[in-house]
């Protein structure tokens, strides 16, 4: 579900403002941002040449950034036009963008006050060979995700990503394509950077969001369930749910809806009724999406 930077080249980086050559668009090493985490990103797929739900990703890099208290000098309106902008400018059919806003290097400590915040966005290629076409094989990891009051779990920050990031190491080694991680009270929460749903008998199921990110794709796929007929329930998932699933698949970004093979010891049936079901519906959508106006230029 990972491994961005093996997807190909960035084609195109706005940074601040103003469109740069991606070789240019560096930061401080001593940037707040990245030593003491007050980074906050975003994650978008092109599709065929269009960047599917940008407004609802803008919006929430917004809500990220004040979950960690940092207000963005770009409105929403403005980081879609600069989206627009750079992914015009990549010429890439199949893409991924990144917009990532941190603070800047103007002291030193833990008080951000006096920090500058910074926005850039780049555009990757990313072609439909870079999506995982197998079923998944999760291992169980160690790691658990936060409860609400020991981390913003609800924004998209660096710092809530390093578990997912240990646990994912962890589990290549061990010869996994990803991991699942469980929440504090021991209830099955997400993978490592993708949300997850089971089903059973017909219906299908997914974890509370509120130690984990609600991700754009899970609702997407929620809707998608109720438009073509499968009920839905959200709700606390056991392992012992998992385990007795008839068919289980993560939500992401970057991979749509992603078939699961198997969680730990257990493993699922290779037919999939709902999951493809669901991915076809997803994909439909996706490549069925238009702007309903032309890429606009951006204003700081």
């Amino acid at each position: 579900m990972s491994g961005l930077a093996t997807a190909g080249a960035v084609g195109a980086m706005w940074m601040d403002g103003e469109l740069v050559a991606p070789g240019e668009a560096t930061l401080p090493v001593l940037s707040f941002g990245l030593h003491n985490a007050i980074c906050v990103f975003e994650g978008i797929r092109v599709h065929a040449g269009w960047p599917f739900a940008v407004a609802e990703h803008a919006e929430r890099l917004h809500i990220s950034a004040a979950a960690v208290g940092m207000s963005l000098p770009w409105s929403a309106e403005q980081i879609v036009a600069a989206i627009d902008t750079a992914v015009a400018a990549a010429g890439y059919a199949e893409a991924y963008v990144r917009p990532v806003a941190w603070r800047g290097a103007e002291m030193i400590g833990i008080d951000a006050s006096g920090t500058s915040v910074h926005l850039a966005i780049g555009v990757i290629r990313w072609p439909a060979a870079a999506i995982p076409r197998q079923p998944l094989r999760l291992a169980l990891s160690q790691w658990r995700r936060p409860a609400p009051t020991m981390a913003p779990t609800q924004a998209k920050t660096s710092a809530n990503y390093l578990v997912g990031s240990l646990a994912l190491s962890q589990a290549r080694g061990e010869g996994y394509d990803d991991a699942l991680l469980l929440d504090h009270h021991g209830y099955v929460a997400e993978a490592t950077g993708a949300n997850i749903f089971l089903v059973r008998e017909g219906e299908l199921v997914t974890p509370i969001a509120d130690t984990f990110l609600d991700g754009i794709t899970r609702r997407t796929v929620l809707r998608l369930a109720e438009r073509i007929g499968i009920p839905a329930r959200v709700t606390r998932v056991t392992l012992e749910d998992l385990a007795a699933a008839d068919e289980v698949f993560l939500t992401g970004t970057a991979s749509g809806v992603a078939p699961v093979a198997q969680v730990a010891a257990t493993t699922y049936p290779p037919a999939r009724p709902c999951t493809r079901a669901l991915a076809d519906a997803y994909v439909e959508l996706v490549h069925a999406h238009r702007p309903k106006e032309a890429p606009r230029i951006p204003s700081a």
